[in-house]
């Protein structure tokens, strides 16, 4: 970490600078590190799927364990829900860890749609979250280094002929993280990064038939040329030879001095296509957490295309609720969501007194049902005995009738 150099974003070797470049992360991770930005955005709306997932808003983290035990409750599943936890898993494990084993949950804005998941430049959000990490462990001091280590390993294997492990046998041969083994170096290898010399070093990685027939890395090479205007060759070599004791190397837009020796030819490896020569510090990054301290970065970022669009990469070893603005907002929709609860209390208040009106209404409608029963039962009362009267007393008088006839 000592040779990390934060202003221009490179490793200083005994030979020279060499830095971390888009066509390695394609070579090495197989990710697209051209298309669309990867931004998480402040004022991303938080989305049902969010909360399917476990996050709030107060706090839009998903942590590595819970997506661990969701993949295990998928069996053998294979769906759209299933992918998207892998995704997520995947990022906070391999590509974007962190220092609290969590993974922020808008990513789940950029996998709504899965066919679209491949649109976006993965390896170059991987590549400056590392660049970050790196820089903070350098200018803070930070106790954890978070990123894809792997990826800064196996870099290091391709490009440093030190400590390297074996080529592995694997049917695999792209992406190149697939070929090495695990390395069993010893501690006086690693005492010769202090004397390596300049034919020790890969500067540029060459490009194999088959890499230059992957769809990744010819789009890079085709938006490169696109974009500087120069014709680029899949199949060019590094062939730039300088003589002398003290030679220059062009990395972007900072000068590498390289001290031989001796003064026989020292063979240095160029760019891969004439085009990373033009790598300068327009790549814009914006921090959700830290954009100060970023913004300072940025300033001398020295590595990656010049016109290449912004990226923007969550800093997750800090928790959301460090940063004020993003509070307020917060705040400001709890109080709006806190105001609605209070609208729809009212509402269910109002019908629950209407409806216990309802209820004494309907009680006094019974007993007033009760009532016109017992007094219909005591009018029918009556009535019958009302009838039985009439008809003794018809009865009666039709008997005197009968009987004063018989007298006469």
């Amino acid at each position: 970490m000592d040779r990390w150099n934060s202003e221009k974003c490179a490793f200083t070797l005994p030979p020279g600078e060499i830095t971390i470049t888009l066509l390695d992360v394609a070579l090495i991770l197989g990710l697209p590190v051209t298309g669309n930005p990867v931004i998480l955005r402040e004022d991303a709306p938080f989305s049902d799927l969010e909360r399917e997932y476990g996050a709030v808003l107060w706090n839009r983290k998903i942590t590595v364990a819970a997506l661990e035990e969701r993949l295990e409750s998928f069996g053998d599943a294979d769906d759209e829900d299933f992918t998207r936890t892998f995704l997520l898993f995947t990022f906070g494990t391999l590509l974007f860890p962190n220092s609290n084993g969590k993974v922020d949950s808008r990513f789940l804005f950029l996998l709504q749609d899965l066919s679209k998941v491949s649109q976006f430049a993965w390896g170059a959000a991987v590549l400056e979250d590392l660049f970050n990490w790196l820089c903070k462990r350098k200018e803070m001091n930070v106790q954890y280094v978070g990123g894809c280590l792997i990826l800064l390993q196996i870099w290091l294997y391709e490009h440093v002929d030190v400590a390297c492990p074996n080529l592995v046998e694997c049917s695999l041969k792209f992406p190149r993280v697939c070929r090495w083994g695990n390395s069993r170096s010893h501690h006086r290898q690693w005492l010769k990064f202090k004397e390596l010399e300049a034919n020790q070093i890969l500067w540029k990685l060459e490009l194999t038939a088959e890499e230059s027939e992957m769809e990744i890395v010819k789009e890079f090479l085709v938006t490169q040329s696109e974009r500087t205007g120069h014709h680029v060759d899949q199949n060019c070599s590094p062939d730039d030879s300088l003589n002398g004791s003290d030679m220059t190397i062009n990395y972007g837009s900072s000068e590498q001095k390289v001290i031989s020796d001796n003064e026989s030819e020292v063979v240095i490896a160029g760019d891969v296509c004439e085009t990373e020569e033009r790598f300068s510090n327009q790549l814009s990054i914006v921090s959700t957490d830290h954009i100060d301290y970023q913004k300072d970065m940025m300033e001398h970022r020295r590595t990656l295309p010049s016109n290449f669009t912004a990226i923007i990469v969550s800093d997750d070893d800090k928790d959301d609720l460090g940063d004020s603005r993003i509070l307020e907002k917060q705040n400001v929709e709890l109080k709006e969501e806190i105001y609605n609860l209070k609208k729809e209390i009212e509402f269910l208040n109002n019908k629950l007194i209407c409806s216990s009106m309802v209820e004494d209404q309907n009680v006094k409608l019974r007993k007033e049902v009760e009532n016109l029963r017992h007094e219909n039962q005591v009018l029918m009362s009556s009535t019958q005995n009302l009838v039985g009267r009439l008809e003794s007393i018809v009865f009666e008088g039709h008997g005197v009738g009968i009987e004063d006839q018989r007298i006469e």
